[in-house]
């Protein structure tokens, strides 16, 4: 918000607010994508996601004005403060994993396949939050439908290397939290002893199932009954 209150001052944003010294040109712009395959463009996919981080804040921005005491705008609108601030946050990552892609990288066949992870998440990001780009009018609800349809291509492409992909990150098992590596191969085992560390497990009956489900259960049966 400090950023976008100093935009008319001439003073020039600089870092991870620095796109938004293209006011005029986020404000205004359009995607142009017409095919599925056009979400693939690095550019494309940049420019929905700075125009949508932008143009939430600037409605932020708008909003905050109508308070005549700023603890009482930031209070009432926290909720949307904090989506543009989840959006301008997601922004960074996808620019900074578009940037670092640019660069050389070694390993055969190794730049293809980040290139791909990164078209994956940053078109999972504009699934999962496609009512903001579509409410900012960024894209529209086909550009929208188009980069869920490239979304599934992409997965095909992931999916014959996913497993080797999560392992390349070398992430243990503790970390994850999952109880399925093990070196004996006993993953059965190893998940039915999980399950009994479970509270619910801790008694045949769990707490209040004789108190509140069963009458449930058996009301349903009278009224199936009937």
């Amino acid at each position: 918000m400090k950023t976008v209150s100093q935009l008319g001052s001439g003073k020039k944003p600089v870092g991870t607010t620095a796109y938004m010294g293209q006011a005029e040109h986020l404000m205004q712009c359009r995607c142009e994508v017409e095919r599925a395959e056009d979400w693939l463009k690095p550019s494309v996919i940049l420019e929905a996601f700075e125009a949508r981080a932008f143009r939430m804040s600037i409605a932020c921005a708008k909003n905050l004005s109508k308070f005549s005491n700023p603890e009482d705008g930031f209070s009432e609108l926290s909720p949307d403060l904090l989506e543009a601030a989840i959006a301008h946050c997601q922004l960074i990552v996808v620019s900074k994993y578009i940037e670092k892609l640019q660069q050389d990288i070694p390993g055969k066949g190794v730049k293809r396949q980040l290139e791909i992870l990164c078209n994956v998440y940053a078109l999972h990001l504009l699934h999962k939050h496609l009512g903001d780009f579509v409410t900012t009018s960024c894209i529209t609800p086909k550009q929208g439908a188009l980069a869920n349809e490239q979304l599934r291509l992409l997965y095909s492409q992931v999916r014959p290397n996913a497993i080797t992909l999560v392992d390349a990150f070398n992430y243990t098992d503790h970390y994850l939290g999952s109880v399925l590596g093990c070196y004996n191969g006993n993953v059965y085992q190893r998940l039915y002893e999980e399950a009994w560390k479970d509270p619910l497990n801790d008694t045949v009956v769990p707490d209040g199932y004789l108190e509140y489900v069963r009458p449930i259960l058996k009301q349903h049966i009278r009224t199936a009954r009937l």
